[in-house]
């Protein structure tokens, strides 16, 4: 167990570190292309997950390919608008090939189970990332970007810490056993305290909003979390990915960013 903590630490101080120097020397167009390297990753873990061997083996290809173009291609239409494109588009490729491999399949659930995997995989992997560049590209979008994830991370940190002091009411043992419900309650008041501080960053911001936001999207950011391990239980995995060692992978480690991105974004663009 020590052993683990310690490359759980310096593997999240490397990928803060990298964080950094990214923001210091390579600003927002850096961090930018650093969030499209990620969320590629991403996609390529969700499609290992959600595609077995049963389906054609070019589905992960696919899956991936199309990830990448609609990554390039939105990531600077942020109107959401634009993205609803993704779907149907998506929907009239994956039946086209449906028909194609049409002895993949033996009956109609099959091919509804192929489609949905496909489109709903490309919400969690693509849409809810794009909105995380989106919210970077916003008035004072590096601070916002940087609200998120202290909003998220403090609230691991902050239910971690609550969890170990006092944790006794287990929420979903067969989900995460080690999660309780007063590491819940923890998580929530250090995500709301991290987004009050940054009012200090965003003083035109009224502090009730910042106070929901981290409110909300701490709690947005634990039903990512355990969202993510409801879809590796039912994949029979561990983690991921193994990007991060002691982490495990993207989808992992940002589960909670991607939740609770479109709160952060919703409020950005039409709150705010």
């Amino acid at each position: 167990m020590p052993n683990q903590l310690t490359t759980r630490i310096i593997s999240a101080l490397v990928a803060v570190t990298v964080l950094f120097c990214t923001v210091y020397f390579f600003h927002l167009k850096g961090v930018l292309w650093m969030s499209f390297f990620v969320s590629v990753v991403g996609s390529y873990e969700m499609s290992k997950l959600i595609f077995s061997n049963q389906y054609p083996k070019f589905s992960k290809t696919l899956f991936v390919a199309i990830s990448m173009i609609a990554l390039s291609y939105f990531q600077y239409y942020t109107r959401i608008e634009f993205v609803y494109l993704l779907f149907p588009l998506t929907f009239t490729l994956v039946g086209a090939l449906s028909i194609i491999f049409h002895k993949q399949f033996s009956k109609i659930e099959d091919i509804f189970s192929y489609v949905a995997k496909f489109v709903l995989g490309l919400m969690y992997a693509v849409f809810l990332p794009l909105m995380i560049m989106w919210i970077l590209q916003a008035a004072d979008g590096m601070i916002w970007f940087l609200c998120l994830l202290a909003v998220v991370f403090s609230g691991d940190i902050g239910a971690y810490t609550f969890g170990t002091l006092f944790g006794k009411t287990k929420i979903a043992p067969l989900l995460s056993p080690k999660k309780s419900l007063q590491g819940s309650i923890g998580g929530l008041l250090f995500s709301t305290v991290a987004a009050g501080l940054f009012s200090l960053l965003l003083p035109t911001v009224p502090l009730g909003i910042l106070l929901m936001l981290g409110f909300f999207g701490g709690l947005l950011g634990q039903i990512g979390d355990f969202f993510e391990s409801l879809i590796k239980r039912i994949a029979g995995v561990k983690d991921s990915g193994s990007i991060m060692p002691g982490h495990g992978g993207v989808l992992d480690r940002l589960d909670g960013v991607y939740f609770a991105s479109p709160l952060f974004f919703i409020v950005l663009y039409y709150i705010i």
